[in-house]
């Protein structure tokens, strides 16, 4: 009996051994309490000069401040970040040391940058490459983690960064100002390389459709690029000022490996391709700020995909904070305490300044250089509360709103506002909407719906006829447990519904979608920047009022009339203009006035370009529906008894700085007509009545051959056009001149 009871325990012992060694050979490796990655979401602790190290810790103190420090194996002190851990003790991925070797320019001195700039080299390769790295979590001179890695001699992956034209790195540019460069280097000598600007993302597949976002390509693929002979690297302008769009992008290598020539319709994510940085945007393309003091800027923002700026959370999110240093270069460098705190408005920040931070603990945020969106901050674990924050960045830690020194998200409105319902998207331009169809001229395409999404910070223009009846489709997001609203919008417009009248938006799968009424189209032709202020109650049948969030500035167009041929689907070039200038029209008498006195005689300056002024004007004027034509008067090339050669106006001052009050000898003149009158942009004025009418008014004198050798003399300008050399025969007349490519404004 007892040796089966001993035979029946060990038997025990191997089964429970044989279910331990399957359950250790099934269960998933324990990942290291130390992460590092490249940027290329590659898990290694073996990198190369240029490469960004992204570095998260796990198993740490929850909500706690820690300094990560990164010394060379001779004990300098090559990187350092204050950070902060979440509520489960992780410090959330975050770019450590960006591009190893790479610094930027203005970090160099006079002598170093012009030295950099002409060669074309990035400093201090050799200071950092072939050498061993020690990175430890400190909190109070004490170590907490450590872990090691290395930067190799040899660069063994290729590399790509976006950079201004002297090849220095940079990853905020502002838009219609600055170029967008790309440097690469580490490439196979002689390669094909395809570059692509791609709309950003950090979750790259295998075989992922490629679109240039450029669109200077106008739909064609991206030109190839030759390294010659041993040739490596390259650095070429990606992207021009001119054709620039808001938003986050990254920057793909495709190397081309099929035959030259060989037809391929359309490009896909390969794994020899090379994007700049997987785990976060390339480089970013934004609006100039306003200067303003105190230093307000947006700091609050969401990492779903690369990290953008955002005015609305859910209650379900996380809030991370980041500084563009393009914006604030003087802040590089710097750490701070991040405070979320309840909003105030500009009055009450004079007065009440202490910080109390709602979320109980004050992060630490250091601003990195070079890199506008790839620092970020976790501030805010959800799950959050509904209201209205603003966030303000402590730069001497002392608690205290200093005017001037601190970093703050907004004075007035709010930074951000968090609630239980979002609006994702608005468009505009949809199916019976009535809204007008827009070429945005400068991207190549038309500008589509939705005009407005929340997630990507895209802000695209609108337009209507002016007093029209118009409505938006409107998307929403709502937190897990949200099956219904009503919602509403105030402000701009009048509003969207309303608090009396809301409209019921139900939200099955957390998504919700609803048409809204714009309550009050302006009746006159202008350009309108508005916001919405959005507001919701009675979730789930019953329960208060609470704020959305705003959304905006939404750019509005009214016409007077919907737009005819030449501009059927107006430029939105020519469209802006339009509506600025015709501001208040009320009639289509007031479009050519507005038009003629606030845009020509402002914004032009005549320099025998008639036929151009006056093309200009039709294509202006048509944006708003008014129908425009043209008209020619002009000598001839020949010596014919009283043909007209030359024709001397009255005395008048052309549009433009460079002419003055005075008479005009011109070979030829083209004006336009309108709504009964004839427009003379180079004139600046318009004038009842028809052709005929003007020439008469405009014309003084008229010199005509007067013999059979070509001798000419000048004789007054005789009523009506068809005497002497104002006969058919001995002029030149055309109703319908040669219309010419828009020339646009000279100032």
């Amino acid at each position: 009996m007892k040796k089966a009871l001993v035979g029946i325990f060990v038997l025990a012992l191997v089964v429970i051994l044989i279910i331990w060694l399957l359950f250790l050979r099934d269960s998933p490796e324990k990942r290291p309490p130390i992460l590092l990655t490249t940027s290329g979401g590659t898990a290694t602790t073996d990198f190369q000069v240029h490469d960004s190290i992204l570095f998260d810790a796990v198993d740490l103190e929850p909500r706690t401040g820690y300094d990560v420090l990164v010394e060379r194996e001779d004990g300098v002190l090559v990187a350092r970040s204050a950070l902060s851990t979440d509520v489960s003790g992780r410090i959330p991925e975050t770019v450590l040391w960006y591009g190893i070797g790479i610094r930027p320019c203005a970090e160099l001195s006079a002598v170093a940058v012009a030295f950099t700039r002409l060669t074309e080299r990035e400093m201090s390769d050799s200071a950092f490459a072939g050498r061993n790295y020690r990175l430890a979590i400190m909190q109070e001179n004490r170590v907490v983690r450590e872990t090691t890695f290395r930067v190799s001699s040899d660069p063994a992956r290729p590399i790509l960064y976006a950079s201004d034209s002297w090849g220095c790195p940079k990853s905020g540019f502002l838009i219609g100002e600055e170029d967008v460069w790309v440097v690469g280097k580490n490439f196979p000598e002689g390669s094909l390389i395809r570059l692509w600007a791609v709309s950003a993302g950090s979750d790259w597949k295998e075989g992922q459709p490629l679109q240039d976002m450029t669109t200077q390509y106008y739909g064609e693929l991206p030109p190839l690029l030759e390294l010659q002979g041993e040739q490596t690297g390259f650095k070429i302008k990606t992207w021009p000022k001119q054709l620039e769009s808001l938003g986050s992008y990254d920057v793909v290598a495709e190397v081309v490996s099929y035959p030259f020539g060989t037809y391929r319709p359309s490009a896909q994510a390969q794994a020899v391709n090379v994007v700049a940085h997987m785990s976060y945007s390339g480089f970013v393309i934004q609006r100039r700020p306003g200067v303003a003091e105190p230093l307000e800027m947006d700091i609050a923002g969401s990492r779903q995909s690369a990290f953008a700026f955002r005015d609305t959370f859910l209650t379900s999110e996380d809030v991370y904070v980041g500084v563009d240093p393009c914006i604030q270069p003087s802040l590089i460098g710097q750490t701070a305490k991040v405070h979320i705190v309840a909003d105030r408005t500009d009055a009450q920040w004079l007065d009440q300044t202490v910080l109390q931070d709602v979320t109980g603990f004050a992060e630490t945020i250091a601003v990195g250089g070079i890199c506008g969106n790839c620092w970020s901050t976790l501030a805010w674990t959800h799950p959050l509360d509904v209201g209205k924050y603003d966030v303000v960045l402590d730069f001497d830690k002392d608690g205290i709103y200093d005017q001037g020194s601190d970093l703050i998200d907004a004075l007035n409105p709010a930074g951000f506002t968090v609630s239980e319902i979002r609006v994702d998207s608005i468009s505009f331009n949809t199916g019976g909407a009535g809204a007008i169809t827009i070429y945005d001229n400068a991207k190549g395409a038309n500008v589509t719906a939705p005009e407005y999404v929340s997630a990507a910070h895209t802000l695209k223009p609108a337009a209507w006829v002016k007093g029209g009846s118009y409505s938006v489709l409107v998307s929403f997001k709502a937190v897990s447990g949200v099956n219904s609203a009503q919602v509403w919008a105030e402000i701009g417009f009048g509003g969207l519904a309303s608090s009396g009248s809301p409209i019921t938006v139900a939200f099955p799968g957390g998504t919700g979608q609803a048409s809204f009424s714009v309550n009050s189209v302006p009746n006159t032709v202008g350009k309108h920047e508005i916001e919405w202020n959005w507001k919701y109650k009675n979730v789930n049948g019953s329960g208060p009022q609470a704020d959305m969030g705003k959304t905006g500035q939404h750019t509005v167009y009214t016409t007077w009339g919907a737009p005819i041929a030449p501009m059927a689907v107006p430029w939105l070039e020519i469209l802006d203009y339009a509506c600025t200038w015709a501001s208040g029209a009320a009639t289509k008498e007031d479009v050519c006035v507005n038009v003629i006195n606030n845009g020509f005689v402002v914004h032009y300056d005549w320099v025998g370009n008639c036929n151009r002024l006056a093309s200009d004007f039709v294509r202006l004027v048509s944006t708003q529906g008014v129908i425009a034509s043209q008209h020619y008067w002009g000598v001839v090339n020949s010596c014919n008894l009283d043909d007209l050669r030359i024709q001397r106006t009255k005395a008048f001052d052309p549009v433009g700085t460079s002419w003055g009050y005075g008479t005009q000898d011109w070979n030829f003149h083209q004006w336009a007509e309108a709504e009964g009158k004839q427009r003379d942009p180079s004139a600046g004025s318009s004038l009842t009545g028809t052709w005929g009418d003007y020439e008469d008014f405009l014309y003084e004198f008229y010199k005509k051959v007067i013999n059979a050798v070509c001798g000419q003399a000048w004789v007054a300008n005789q009523p009506g056009q068809s005497v002497g050399c104002e006969a058919a025969s001995h002029r030149v007349y055309n109703s319908n001149p040669t219309f010419h490519s828009w020339h646009g404004p000279d100032h």
